[in-house]
């Protein structure tokens, strides 16, 4: 109740926060809180060259701490992002209430999303367009390839598994820009 509590506050603010989940080996994510829902809440993130860099949205569950007292810099980042113009944008057609409605939604609204299964690897990310949520709860994800090349084939991921979906931002725009579009799978 706590986090839910801080996670509103942040959100009232307008002040970016650090996060911390309890995911062994999850990264923290600095940024803006910009919706919270039932299961997840979504971040405007910060990148390290203090610039808003898309967006990622974790479980409500795994969150441990989120906060701009554990992060001495916040104030800096807030003014240096405000004085160039960039103010955290919400995305309001995001579901942030239930994981399939949140993978349609980001899916329908960005080229790429990255899926995150850190519970079962915290080192992978899996990056795709989404193809939509087929039965049993399975994003149908067309991977593409570091090096910007698209699989043939869609693969099928538990949505029951993720932990953290990314959208926009540097890396994904860039992928999206080299790969094109997708071919039909």
């Amino acid at each position: 109740m706590r986090i839910r509590k801080d996670l509103r506050r942040a959100l009232g603010a307008g002040h970016p926060v650090r996060v911390r989940r309890g995911i062994k080996g999850a990264d923290r994510i600095d940024g803006y809180v910009v919706g919270i829902g039932c299961k997840w809440v979504l971040l405007h993130e910060i990148s390290s060259e203090i610039r808003l860099d898309g967006y990622a949205a974790v479980r409500l569950r795994d969150v441990v701490s989120a906060s701009d007292s554990g992060w001495a810099g916040s104030g800096f980042v807030h003014r240096a992002l405000k004085t160039a113009g960039e103010p955290p944008r919400p995305l309001p057609e995001a579901d942030l209430d239930s994981t399939t409605g949140l993978a349609e939604t980001l899916g329908k609204g960005f080229p790429l999303l990255g899926l995150h299964v850190e519970e079962v690897d915290p080192d992978v990310m899996y990056v795709g367009h989404a193809r939509g949520v087929v039965r049993k709860k399975r994003l149908l994800l067309q991977e593409i390839s570091s090096k910007a090349h698209w699989e043939p084939a869609c693969i099928r991921h538990r949505l029951d598994d993720t932990t953290r979906i990314d959208a926009g931002g540097g890396y994904l725009d860039a992928l999206h820009r080299v790969g094109g579009a997708p071919p039909a799978c």
